[in-house]
């Protein structure tokens, strides 16, 4: 009970990058289902059962498989003391307070996608975790990375609904390779998290630039549309 308990708290904090696909699969279950039972047509409950999966599949893809990805990355570093990270496109945070926590980072610097709106419930999860202190956060175009040359050990880039590291166009992603290359150290890393056809050209573009390109499996990705990678900085 504990754990479904914890679940649901950071479902609540967190929440899901997909809400009106969540909203529309329950909304037209439920009303599929009170026409299925009003006509007494039980052939259609298949389809209810379906678009209950769909709002299923939102939630574990955005909630609790994107945080499997996260977790074992930053689990599997070994920072230097001292060490500054970058998360661009902070959403509602998981990335960066995770980042923060480590204690051998010694700021956490967040760049929420200025078409994105999450920045007010992120620094609410940063209180409650216990790393406000630690963490710096601006609104800004992800493809102009209001930050130094060199100046980051580490960063994150996890993909969200219609974000600007979700867009195919080469203009746009080619920007954010060439900005998270400038802003990141030689030998540090870059982990990112996106869908299957983004990640093959994230990683064409830092292939091209000489970085060194891994790719990071996790059971089930296939399944949720998600491929990971994590490129070590020539």
């Amino acid at each position: 009970m504990k754990k479904f308990t914890n679940w649901i708290k950071h479902w609540y904090r967190y929440k899901t990058d997909e809400p009106y696909i969540i909203a529309l699969s329950l909304i037209a279950a439920f009303c599929l289902y009170g026409s299925t039972t009003l006509d007494h047509k039980r052939g259609l409950t298949i389809y209810v059962i379906l678009l209950i999966l769909i709002a299923l599949w939102s939630i574990f893809r955005t909630v609790t498989f994107k945080k499997i990805y996260i977790n074992k990355f930053i689990n599997n570093q070994k920072f230097d003391e001292k060490s500054q990270g970058l998360d661009l496109g902070t959403g509602t945070g998981y990335a960066l307070i995770q980042l923060a926590k480590d204690n051998n980072i010694e700021k956490a610097y967040g760049v929420e996608d200025i078409y994105q709106y999450s920045i007010q419930r992120l620094e609410k999860n940063a209180v409650l975790e216990n790393v406000k202190d630690k963490i710096e956060l601006k609104d800004s175009d992800i493809t102009q990375i209001p930050y130094q040359d060199s100046q980051f050990n580490v960063a994150t880039a996890i993909h969200g609904r219609d974000d600007q590291l979700s867009n195919h166009s080469k203009s746009i992603y080619l920007l954010i390779t060439n900005e998270l290359n400038r802003v990141v150290k030689s030998g540090g890393k870059i982990f990112m998290l996106n869908t299957p056809g983004m990640i093959k050209r994230y990683k064409k573009e830092f292939e091209r630039q000489g970085d060194n390109v891994q790719w990071m499996h996790v059971r089930f990705e296939k399944f949720f549309n998600l491929r990971a990678i994590i490129v070590k900085m020539k």
